[in-house]
């Protein structure tokens, strides 16, 4: 409608065009500076899913309750909609995953989807506030089970006891 008016007011296909690059890449800058999107990469490890790989994909994620949203492409529409089960497991990214682009010290984080498949998201330790929203005490639990598994062990003390010496 609105190209409608303009070329009837006379502004050219070049003026038209150029509005809508414009309005495009307003789009994608207001998507980028949204709180709750951050840059991500994703990829499936277990089972199906249409419309995701099993190599690591550089995209934009956003929570929508339990569900994950991938954003791709110039405008930066909803590509992936992924319905999450539960948080497996949080890891420090290793060299070996091949994750670039997310700082020095991107994490992993790797759900269980409600169609039983599994997929990892790597995001940037700055952005883990935003890329574990729904699953922020589960994500403490695990550091939590991690760290005791770090913990360094009581002393041991003989059978008979520091007595028996």
């Amino acid at each position: 409608m609105l190209i409608a008016i303009l070329y009837a007011l006379g502004v050219g296909a070049a003026g038209i065009l150029l509005l809508l690059i414009g309005l495009l890449l307003f789009r994608r800058y207001k998507t980028i500076k949204h709180p709750d999107v951050f840059k991500t990469r994703v990829r499936l490890t277990e089972g199906q899913f249409p419309g995701v790989k099993a190599t690591w994909t550089k995209c934009y994620g956003s929570w929508v309750t339990t569900v994950f949203t991938t954003r791709k492409g110039l405008p930066l529409t909803i590509v992936d909609v992924l319905p999450v089960a539960k948080l497996d497991q949080m890891r420090n990214a290793a060299p070996v995953d091949g994750v670039k682009g997310l700082g020095d010290r991107p994490i992993i984080a790797t759900f269980s989807m409600t169609t039983g498949a599994k997929f990892e998201v790597a995001m940037s330790a700055d952005a883990r506030l935003v890329g574990l929203k729904p699953w922020q005490v589960q994500a403490e639990q695990l550091e939590l089970n991690a760290l005791a598994a770090l913990a360094p062990l009581p002393p041991a003390t003989d059978a008979a006891g520091p007595a028996a010496r």
